[in-house]
């Protein structure tokens, strides 16, 4: 699902936001190593899908809710402070850290792309 480019600026911010749109995307959601995190796995599932929600009604020219389209700050900071218990466990922490971040790249271009937009 490709947005459509224009000129300037904005073409660059939608390639930027195509570009970390795919990367999510492509990515696997993590397993679960441990019934320990399935709560924290849950949030990046609840997380993954409420910005995806964001993403898609842009798309398709409606607006975008931006209370909703903002880095979940909390669940870095709970998925860092998570006490591993296993090798199983780090490894698991640390794809759900990659993947909630590539989320995050998503949330901030697309910040960046409606800032771009001339206001109505």
């Amino acid at each position: 699902m490709f947005i459509h480019f224009t000129r300037g600026q904005k073409n660059v911010n939608r390639r930027k936001l195509n570009r970390a749109w795919e990367t999510v995307r492509s990515m696997p959601m993590p397993a679960i190593a441990s019934d320990r995190l399935v709560d924290l796995h849950n949030d990046l599932t609840y997380y993954d899908t409420s910005i995806a929600r964001q993403v898609r009604e842009y798309l398709r020219g409606n607006p975008v809710n931006m209370s909703k389209l903002r880095v979940d700050v909390e669940l870095e900071e709970t998925l860092r402070s998570f006490k591993t218990e296993n090798s199983a466990e780090v490894e698991c922490r640390r794809e759900m850290l990659r993947y909630k971040r590539r989320i995050d790249d998503v949330v901030r271009e697309l910040h960046k792309l409606i800032a771009t937009m001339p206001q109505t």
